[in-house]
């Protein structure tokens, strides 16, 4: 009896850690899930689906490791969502296998979700969470007064400076490095960046053909930066430019080590340069596939930070060509402030100039009015001017 009882107490913590993440990351880190893996579809995988539970924190990207070696056929495609969200309909999954990066508008949901598309196996590994700042809920808050406030992912207000992130560095691209993925992504603070610097070689592998692209959100801010065999410290200017993620990305195939980086802020607060210089006047959104069976249900939406600025008009194509119904209706709102209760859109689709009305805060919803499919693209929100 007392054996039985102190190989208890060894068993108990190891089935504890085995449900845990392996590491949760803080800010601007990935929170590793290596215990989740999995065997999905076709006749040799009993699992239909793999199921992670999230943190109730909004999602910015997703990566994982998955390979079709499973079973004579190699035909494996697979969904992954958020709840009834969907992140990516259809992702191709190559037999050799390959590490995925996808990118996440700020979904919050209970569960990542890895589901087959078609009838084949296919085997998920190495599967982690980028988290953004703050919770589920987005409170408002007065655009004008930042004074004494904590923002939302802790730090001070009014602080700026270089902030290092040392565990985002690896290799990326090529053969050789291609068990990492062809990205770097880190969660960006809530504040403008001015900057970013890092240290890249491109000493591995037998081609010299190394090059990178940097983008913040969907905003390119250096192409085709040529990396030399050699290395080299590349420090990159931003025009105050806010986002939710940083991402660093191979252009050719070829193999970049990446390390050392470091994204130079600027002061919290209202958008503006340094100083109190002009604000970036527009962002912009791609857009998406929301609402209905086919697109996420009634709970998708797109979901764009406008950090405290005054929204003076949004612009915006939509149709409602997708799944078997045409009502598609489309709600749009500044944080609780509705500009447009059920904006009806056509099946043959048409681009429409919403007024802002001045309305300041924090994000501009665009969801389902009703329970059909809408696709939207090119959002494009314009703000007014600084009045103070």
């Amino acid at each position: 009896m007392r054996r039985a009882f102190i190989a208890l107490l060894f068993i108990v913590p190891v089935l504890a850690s085995a449900q845990a993440p392996l590491r949760r990351g803080g800010a601007g880190d990935w929170t590793s899930y290596s215990s989740q893996t999995g065997c999905v579809g076709g006749s040799s995988c009993k699992e239909r689906r793999l199921r992670v539970p999230l943190e109730d924190r909004p999602v910015l990207a997703v990566r994982f490791h998955a390979h079709d070696q499973v079973g004579a056929k190699a035909e494996g495609v697979l969904r992954v969502k958020i709840d009834g969200n969907t992140v990516n309909g259809y992702v191709d999954i190559p037999r050799r296998g390959e590490v995925f990066t996808l990118d996440v508008e700020e979904l919050t949901g209970r569960y990542l979700v890895f589901e087959p598309v078609t009838d084949d196996e296919v085997e998920i590994s190495q599967i982690a969470v980028l988290y953004g700042r703050g919770g589920g809920r987005i409170i408002p808050r007065d655009p004008y007064d930042d004074r004494g406030r904590r923002d939302r992912d802790g730090g001070s207000a009014g602080s700026g400076g270089w902030r290092s992130y040392p565990r985002a560095g690896t290799c990326i691209g090529g053969d050789e490095c291609r068990k990492n993925g062809r990205r770097i992504t880190i969660a960006l603070d809530n504040a403008p960046v001015l900057g970013v610097r890092f240290y890249a070689h491109d000493s591995i592998g037998t081609r010299a053909d190394g090059r990178l692209s940097v983008s913040i959100d969907d905003k390119t801010v250096a192409s085709y930066i040529d990396v030399q065999r050699a290395g080299k410290r590349h420090e990159i200017d931003v025009e105050n430019v806010y986002g939710t993620k940083l991402i660093i990305e191979t252009a050719t195939d070829d193999e970049v080590d990446v390390k050392d980086i470091e994204v130079l802020y600027g002061r919290r607060g209202r958008q503006g340069g340094p100083g109190g210089g002009p604000w970036n006047r527009e962002v912009t959104h791609e857009g998406g596939c929301i609402g209905g069976s086919e697109c996420g249900g009634s709970r998708a939406r797109i979901r764009i930070a406008i950090d405290g600025r005054p929204v003076s008009q949004i612009r915006l194509y939509a149709r409602d060509d997708v799944g078997t119904r045409a009502g598609g209706e489309l709600r749009i709102r500044v944080d609780d402030e509705i500009l447009e209760y059920a904006l009806d859109i056509p099946r043959e689709g048409r681009t429409f100039t919403i007024d802002g009305k001045g309305i300041a805060g924090d994000y501009v919803y665009l969801e389902p009015a009703e329970d059909d499919e809408v696709v939207v693209r090119d959002v494009r929100i314009q703000f007014g001017e600084d009045d103070d």
